[in-house]
């Protein structure tokens, strides 16, 4: 059923992150109201790639009305009746928080009730880390991934948040395989200035201890991602020109960016939700089965870059 076009000569870095799940077991997943076309069928597309092993929460008539719409035969799936979209995202993190499902997907949802379900404080999958999401973007003609974080979760983080959001992107960027990944704390420019508090900011985040990465800031865009840009700066940072990893400064700047990467420069992205108990999903119906597909081998990689913690 796959229809998805990753391949080592179309999306390099996708690819290998397809190739490193090869060897790891499809992840137990709770698929949250996948009770219309694109939500069951990136299910199944990603179950066929042996990624996930879907457990179906929702209403059973809807969903057993869209498989027969489309020809999908579920009778060997697990299906959790739930009611609605609060009841069907409440049952699928209970599922989670029991350990009887390793992650969450999206489906056919408002991504507040199913990221209010997430973070909610009885039994739910919160940690000592801000929740956060982060994009993994393959660039045509880019050497390697880039994660952009946060673009869609966290509105105007504050001073604390940035930094659980970078530790976050620091784990995320180990899981896919990057040793040790560079994270460039963003603003409009690579020192501090008063009238820029994202500037300030920056620099602050920095100065904290991180486990497992480099980070330095600020870092206005070029001299992140050009290391000639930051020579000609004169800057001198392991980071500078050499950035895996960009926390944005606020949600605006973040979906610009990514945005602009997937159309005006033909990027392809993957999104997770990190910094939870477990890998939580975050699809969108506007996603290629690319992305969909990309998405669920990076909750594959995380969740068990999770289990070896």
């Amino acid at each position: 059923m796959s229809n998805h076009s990753i391949t080592p000569q179309s999306r390099p870095h996708f690819a290998k992150l397809l190739a490193e799940c090869a060897a790891l077991p499809p992840l137990r997943t709770a698929v949250i109201c996948p009770e219309e076309k694109t939500a069951l069928l990136g299910a199944l597309e990603a179950r066929d790639e042996g990624l996930i092993e879907p457990v179906l929460v929702g209403h059973r008539g809807r969903i057993e009305a869209v498989a027969a719409e489309t020809g999908q035969d579920i009778s060997s799936l697990e299906l959790v009746e739930a009611d609605g979209e609060e009841a069907s995202a409440h049952k699928g993190v209970d599922l989670a928080s029991a350990g009887d499902v390793q992650a969450l997907m999206k489906g056919h949802i408002h991504s507040d009730t199913y990221l209010a379900a997430v973070i909610r404080k009885e039994d739910g999958l919160r940690t000592d880390q801000r929740t956060s999401h982060c994009f993994v973007m393959d660039i045509p003609d880019w050497p390697k991934p880039v994660i952009i974080s946060d673009a869609a979760l966290n509105v105007a983080p504050k001073m604390a948040h940035k930094v659980s959001i970078t530790q976050n992107a620091i784990h995320l960027a180990r899981a896919i395989g990057i040793v040790d990944p560079k994270a460039a704390i963003m603003s409009a420019v690579e020192s501090p200035n008063p009238g820029i508090i994202s500037s300030v900011e920056a620099k602050e985040v920095a100065e904290h201890d991180f486990v497992g990465g480099e980070v330095d800031g600020p870092f206005a865009l070029d001299n992140a991602i050009s290391e000639r840009a930051a020579e000609l700066k004169g800057i001198s940072s392991p980071v500078a020109g050499k950035a895996d990893i960009l926390v944005m400064p606020t949600i605006e700047a973040g979906n610009v960016l990514f945005k602009a990467l997937v159309y005006m420069a033909k990027a392809e992205t993957a999104g997770l939700v990190v910094g939870a108990a477990a890998p939580v999903i975050l699809t969108s119906r506007a996603d290629s089965a690319e992305a969909r597909i990309a998405s669920c081998a990076l909750a594959v990689l995380y969740a068990n870059y999770l289990a070896k913690s």
